[in-house]
């Protein structure tokens, strides 16, 4: 039996498997060059409590470099928690990649639309395979003790005080949160990609766009993809270390941080965390379709 296509895309030998290299490599990029820093300062507002105003970034900083120095403080929970977040990379570009190819060649859906949705599930798909590891990464930023212990002493000191589920906690808000964020993201930076080329076309340019191009499509998507924030902080909030017997689940997390802190607790941090985003998508975005491209382009010439 042979497979049919839509007239939209091209029959191909094989999925994309490159993306499952790509995605961690481009995480890799981001976190060591100051995304990881910037999320740790991220998690330091999150996790503050009180309707007062949480610390600066500046105090942060301060407070963190005093006690473990500068690269200490830049690199805190980078390893192995950090790096092994690296590992969210393999599911989200191989996924949405897949996605937006089957959603055209068997669903018949255009471009524009099958890449948008394959965001949404690219991030779902992400956000199942990264939970127990951000919530490893919130409790060792958040405790100094946990700072110090192995990798094997982490795991096992929260699955003994509060269960191997726990490391699942936060888990319904986090496939909120990242199939939002990555639908807007690459929602977002295709809606841009399609501005640019018009406007090159409108020129007599030619419509392939430049690497510095590409950079521009994924800060700006990046950059709107915060607006899933008010989510992360419930994340946050669900994942930190708290007093034994406290709710995890959704609803009695966002009305202890509405009790604690008010509206504040749902934005705090969001000023960063549009930064970090738009850094994180200009890598994915930008650098990471030149790589796909380069990659593609030399394996057809072995």
């Amino acid at each position: 039996m042979t497979t049919s296509y839509s007239n939209q895309v091209a029959p191909r030998s094989r999925p994309a498997f490159e993306k499952i290299l790509i995605g961690p490599v481009m995480i890799l990029g981001e976190m060591v060059t100051g995304g990881h820093y910037m999320e740790v300062l991220r998690l330091g507002k999150q996790m503050t409590v009180g309707r007062q105003m949480a610390p600066s970034y500046l105090k942060l900083h301060r407070n963190l470099v005093s006690e473990t120095g500068f690269v200490g403080a830049f690199y805190r929970g980078f390893m192995p928690w950090g790096l092994l977040q690296c590992a969210k990379g393999v599911p989200v570009l191989f996924v949405q990649n897949e996605s937006m190819y089957q959603l055209q060649a068997r669903a018949g859906w255009s471009q524009n639309t099958a890449e948008k949705t394959s965001g949404f599930l690219g991030g779902a798909a992400q956000a199942v395979f990264v939970t127990p590891m951000q919530k490893i990464k919130v409790t060792v930023v958040a405790c100094d003790k946990m700072n110090a212990m192995s990798p094997f002493q982490a795991s096992q000191s929260i699955v003994q005080q509060h269960g191997l589920t726990s490391l699942y906690d936060g888990v319904i808000p986090m496939v909120m949160r990242r199939s939002l964020d990555w639908g807007i993201r690459f929602s977002v930076s295709n809606e841009v990609k399609n501005w640019v080329v018009r406007r090159k076309q409108a020129s007599g340019l030619s419509t392939d766009l430049k690497l510095h191009e590409l950079i521009f499509c994924g800060l700006i998507g990046g950059a709107c993809s915060a607006s899933t924030h008010p989510i992360d902080n419930i994340i946050t909030n669900s994942m930190k270390p708290l007093p034994p017997g406290e709710s995890r689940d959704m609803i009695s997390v966002i009305r202890r941080m509405y009790t604690e802190s008010g509206a504040r607790a749902f934005t705090r941090g969001w000023d960063i965390k549009v930064l970090d985003n738009a850094y994180h998508m200009a890598w994915m975005y930008g650098v990471g379709t030149v790589v796909y491209d380069y990659m593609r382009k030399a394996m057809k010439d072995i």
